[in-house]
Formats: structure tokens, sequence, C-alpha cells
């Protein structure tokens, strides 16, 4: 009977770490769509008729929608460190005075490292942070055509819990979201010379869903079994 017992207990052991959520040299890949709000601080220069640059700030809000993908891969049992590529479209009002409505598209490249807190079977809670490159573009879309363009930086600290069947999962992911663009520039040299933009930057919350798939197995280690005394 006590070998019986010894016997299923291994087996259970080894079953447990079979079905671990994540595991050293998982390869996950993920999709998401989501959306940000920043509060953001626009800085400028203005130029007067003695040629004199005053410094402005102004501070405002944004939103954008965004649809992102990456993939990680397991380097520990709870470690994992992966790339992803995140495009975003600014929430736009119609200009009163030109009645168009300008657009603003974002994209962000990133390297980012996960904890994973938990690795139960078909649960995976993870701590992460994301850090890489921003570039902006902001289109007027009136008779101007005007094109505001800025590259700069993205970061973002955020929770990720996920749920598995089997190899398929849903993910919830809520995180803060920094952005800084510096030294924008715009296609009208005329307003290039007496406006000059020098940072809009923002940070704020995201939530995001998405699903995820993880490809390769863990290795299977050997048990070895002790003879009952």
């Amino acid at each position: 009977m006590r070998k019986n017992y010894i016997l299923l207990f291994f087996i259970s052991a080894t079953f447990l770490l079979n079905a671990q959520s994540f595991y050293r040299g998982a390869l996950v890949i993920d999709v998401n769509t989501g959306i940000e709000i920043y509060n953001t601080t626009y800085k400028y220069k203005i130029k007067n008729n003695n040629n004199i640059l005053l410094d402005t700030s102004i501070t405002d809000r944004a939103g954008s929608t965004h649809f992102a993908f990456g993939a990680e891969i397991g380097l520990h049992k709870r470690f994992g460190l992966g790339l992803k590529g995140k495009f975003n479209s600014f929430l736009s009002a119609k200009d009163e005075v030109t009645k168009a409505t300008p657009t603003a598209k974002s994209a962000d490249f990133m390297v980012f490292a996960n904890y994973h807190a938990v690795t139960i079977p078909h649960f995976d809670l993870i701590l992460g942070g994301d850090l890489g490159y921003s570039g902006l573009t902001y289109k007027s879309n009136d008779t101007e055509n005007i094109i505001l363009k800025g590259t700069g930086s993205y970061a973002s600290l955020y929770i990720n819990p996920r749920i598995y069947i089997k190899r398929f999962g849903f993910n919830l992911k809520i995180y803060a979201p920094f952005v800084n663009y510096n030294n924008l520039t715009t296609n009208n040299p005329e307003i290039n010379n007496y406006y000059l933009i020098t940072k809009w930057k923002g940070n704020g919350t995201g939530v995001s869903i998405g699903i995820q798939y993880r490809f390769l197995k863990l290795a299977a280690k050997a048990v070895n079994t002790v003879s009952p005394i």
C-alpha cells in the first residue's frame, strides 16, 4: 500500500510540473486591443516680433485605441523576455474653424520583461514592464495640410492575468503608459520659423483584452523512484 502512495505521489508531481501555465522554454504569442487615456503636457516656443522665443506649456487629455502583438520566450519558470509592437490611433474631434477632422497615429516598438508570479494549471499572473521606441504622425487634414512628426520613448508597467484552455487562452491587461516625444517638426518651414514645438509627453492608464497561444512543450524530467523501506 505504501508503495502505491509513493508511486501516486510521483505521478501527481510529474503531472503538475508539466501542467504549468508558463515554464522555461515556453514560447507565447499574444494579440491584444484596448484603449489608453493620457494626461498630456504640450510644450512649444513662439517667436515674437523681437525674435525672442517665448516658452508656453499647455496641459490637456488625450485618448487612443490600439492593436498590439508580441512574443515572449521563457528563460526561467517565472521569468520571460519578449518583443512587442503596438499601433495607436488617437481620438480626434472636428476642428470648429476648418471643419476638418485631424488624425494622429503612433507606433511603439519595445522589449518587455515578465515576472510570472503565479503559474498554476490554466492560470498565469504576470507582473511586467515595457521599454522602447515610439513614432508619432499628426495630420491636420485641412487646406494647409500640416503634418507634424516626432520620435521618442514609450514605457509601461502592468499587471496581466491570463487564463488558459490547454495551449490557448484569454488575457486582461491593466497598465500605466508613459510616452515622451522631443523635437517635433512640421512639413511647413514657415511655421518652423516662428512656432517651435519642443515636447509632447503623456502618462495615464490603459486597459486591453486579448488572446494568447503557447508553443513548445515542457521537457519531461526523469523521476527516480525510491523503493519503500
